[in-house]
């Protein structure tokens, strides 16, 4: 499996101000990179967050992996089910 992977790690994303504030929260936008890792700093400087994009068969197995899920919080589709 062939999969791209991108830091945005110390990218000032909560930084940018265009007139009405600072962002609460900042999300990649655009169509999803299909078999991608983006990996970004969250905004309260408590680790990071990671946007998985993976064919279904593999996404499954990665989100039962208990190892990988001992070390962290799934949110978004994959949490709710």
């Amino acid at each position: 499996m062939r999969c791209g992977f991108s830091s945005w790690c110390r990218f000032p994303v909560y930084e940018v101000d265009f007139g009405w504030g600072k962002p609460a929260w900042a999300a990649f936008g655009g169509p999803v990179v299909k078999q991608s890792v983006f990996i970004v700093d969250r905004r309260d400087d408590e680790g990071v967050e990671v946007w998985v994009s993976l064919e279904q068969e593999e996404m499954e197995r990665l989100v039962r992996d208990e190892e990988l899920l001992s070390h962290v919080s799934l949110v978004g589709s994959q949490a709710r089910q």
